[in-house]
Parts: structure tokens; C-alpha cells; sequence
């Protein structure tokens, strides 16, 4: 068991020096050298340590450099094709955005405005997932594809119905906004933030109670806007996905799960540690890129096709062919890479149980 070495020696101290004192005096003293003397010998540990900060993280700062340049030199290849697929992505929707814009509003076209939005979100998200990869991070990769398979579903969902479904959508945000306003209500006190006025609290309620009335009382209920599409049993994210036909992606979401959430899995299973070996991964790593980047290509891709298709030209559509063509060559490239790697860390070990369950296939 590990001694504190600086709490042993004033115990020792104190014991040396103690004639007819209990065991419960030793202690009590020892409690009152610690509350007296912890303070300012803090202070004086961080002292040191901001002193030594600027070398220290230089170090560290270097051995980041230099691991994120070995890893972009393995899996150079798919990543810098799912770069290309994030920037055709972006440009694509960026021009179908400006090109089919006006059009939409003449014709009050609700599922453009939402898909755009959606779009827009899934590349800010999927370049967050790029740096994420070429840091090393697969699992928070992962977490980040979770959302992505989330806005995926949404667009699908949204463009498979009308205008009606998604324009409940868009106004289920005042929903949203009245039960986080009660969050804010009961807790702004201890935050230390302001109390909202009547007024604003009015506004809110309003706006929550007009909508009900419009639309019925399910509607501000989770997934209320789904409503006119969904059986009340239904009206979940995991309804939504098989409503769309994307359910078979729900062992990936599953597994993200466990890098949002704060079950046990998360703890003792790493994207990023080799399969047997006994790792608790604390940082980056050089594996386990494939499954988030695998899967970001192909989210990406779904989404950027919804969008693509409220308005087709022949332009559009080849856009999407080539964005699909280009999936498949990054999930092959993900997969080389990341058996690569497996096969130099793990040798012949490796390439035996490859042999063993072929021939037992």
C-alpha cells in the first residue's frame, strides 16, 4: 500500500513527542496539522507546478506532434479520402443551398429548409469527427457518429413525409424550450443565474399551450411531432430508425452508447485497444479508426442525399453516385489499414487464428 510519506513523518513527530497521549489525541492532532498546513502547501504544489507548466507542456506537446504525424502516415490513405468526401459533401449542399433556396420559399417547401439545416449540422459534426480521428480518438469519434446516425434517421424520416411532419418538427423547438425552461426555473437559483420574469415565462407557456391546441395534446410529448406518422408506442428515436429502414445500423449505435453514456462497457471495451490485449486506455491511439470513419462516410452520405433530391438535376445525382462509389472505397481502405495494424502487432499469432477460423468455416 502506498505511505504518505509527508503524513508518516509528522505522525512520527508527533509520536515522538507525545508522553501520555492516546491514540484519539495522535489523531486528533494529525487532523489539525493537515487542516492548518494543506492550504498553503497547495498553494506552494501549484506554484511549482504553473513554474514548470511551459516545459512540461512542451513535452508533451511534442510527443503529441509526433504521434499525430505517425498516425496520419498509417492511415493516410482513408482519411485523406473521407477529407475529399467531407469537402464534396459541404461544397454540394452549399451550392443546392443557393441554387434551390428561393425556390423552396416560393413554394413554402418545409422539408428543404429542415434538410439543409440537418445537412449543415452533419458536416459541422463529421469534421469534427475527422480531427477526432487524426488525433487518435476513436471512441470519442464514435460518440460523435452516434449523432450523426441520429441526423441521418431525422433526414430520412423528414424526407420521406410531408411538409406537415417537417414544419412539426421545426416548431417542436418551442417544446423543447418550455420543459427546459422548468430545468432552468428550479435551478437557476444555485447557478447563480438570473430569475426569468413573468413576462418571459408567459411568453414561453403561450407559445407551448398555442401549439397544443393546434396540433392535440401528444404533441408535447417526446417525439410529439412524429405524431401523424407513428402509433404512440412508436414515437421513439429507435421507432424512427426502423419507421426509415435504419435500424440495421443499431449495433454501431449501441456500441456508441457506451462512449455517452455512463454505463460499465465504456470503462473496460476501447475502440482504440487491439483485440486480447488487456489495455485501460488513457489517450490516444494509433487503432480502431475503422468503425467511426467507416460509419461517417456512409451517415454523411445518406444525408447529403436527402437533401440532394428534394430538388434532382442530373448534376445531383451524379454527385450522389460518385459520393457512394467513394464510400466504398473508404470503408475498404479503413478496413486495410486497420488490419494492417493488426496483423504487425499481433504476427503470426494473429495470422494463425486467421488460418484456424477459416478452416473451421
Amino acid at each position: 500500500m502506498e505511505q504518505d510519506w509527508f503524513l508518516q513523518s509528522i505522525y512520527s513527530v508527533i509520536e515522538q513527542n507525545s508522553d501520555n497521549l492516546s491514540e484519539d489525541d495522535v489523531e486528533m492532532l494529525m487532523s489539525k496539522v493537515i487542516e492548518a498546513t494543506l492550504p498553503e502547501s497547495t498553494k506552494v504544489l501549484l506554484a511549482k507546478l504553473k513554474a514548470d507548466a511551459r516545459e512540461m507542456l512542451e513535452e508533451h506537446r511534442l510527443i503529441r506532434v509526433e504521434f499525430e504525424a505517425r498516425l496520419l502516415r498509417t492511415w493516410s490513405k482513408p482519411i485523406s479520402l473521407l477529407e475529399t468526401l467531407l469537402v464534396i459533401s459541404s461544397e454540394s449542399g452549399e451550392a443546392c443551398y443557393n441554387a434551390c433556396l428561393e425556390l423552396a420559399k416560393d413554394e413554402n417547401n418545409t422539408k428543404f429548409e429542415v434538410l439543409v439545416k440537418i445537412h449543415a449540422r452533419a458536416c459541422q459534426i463529421s469534421y469534427e469527427i475527422l480531427c477526432l480521428l487524426k488525433g487518435g480518438f476513436a471512441d470519442g469519434a464514435m460518440a460523435r457518429w452516434r449523432t450523426l446516425h441520429e441526423l441521418s434517421v431525422l433526414a430520412h424520416f423528414i424526407n420521406q413525409n410531408n411538409n406537415e411532419v417537417a414544419k412539426m418538427y421545426l416548431e417542436y423547438e418551442y417544446i423543447e424550450s418550455y420543459y427546459e425552461m422548468l430545468e432552468y426555473i428550479q435551478h437557476a437559483s444555485e447557478l447563480g443565474y438570473e430569475e426569468l420574469t413573468r413576462d418571459e415565462i408567459d411568453a414561453v407557456i403561450n407559445k407551448k399551450n398555442e401549439l397544443v391546441a393546434k396540433y392535440g395534446p401528444d404533441y408535447e410529448k417526446p417525439f410529439g411531432w412524429t405524431m401523424n406518422v407513428l402509433a404512440k408506442k412508436d414515437r421513439t428515436f429507435k421507432g424512427i430508425e426502423e419507421n426509415t429502414n435504419l435500424d440495421h445500423m443499431r449495433p454501431y449505435y449501441k456500441l456508441a452508447n457506451n462512449y455517452v453514456h455512463l454505463g460499465p462497457k465504456a470503462s473496460s471495451f476501447s475502440l482504440g485497444t487491439i483485440y486480447k490485449r488487456k489495455i485501460l486506455l488513457a489517450g490516444a491511439s494509433n487503432y480502431g479508426l475503422a468503425d467511426p470513419g467507416q460509419n461517417t462516410s456512409l451517415s454523411l452520405t445518406q444525408i447529403t442525399t436527402c437533401l440532394l433530391i428534394v430538388y434532382p438535376l442530373y448534376e445531383r445525382l451524379m454527385i450522389i453516385q460518385a459520393m457512394s462509389l467513394l464510400v466504398d472505397e473508404i470503408c475498404q481502405s479503413f478496413v486495410e489499414v486497420q488490419k494492417n495494424i493488426e496483423y504487425e502487432e499481433l504476427g503470426v499469432e494473429y495470422e494463425d487464428e486467421e488460418v484456424e477460423r477459416r478452416s473451421n468455416g
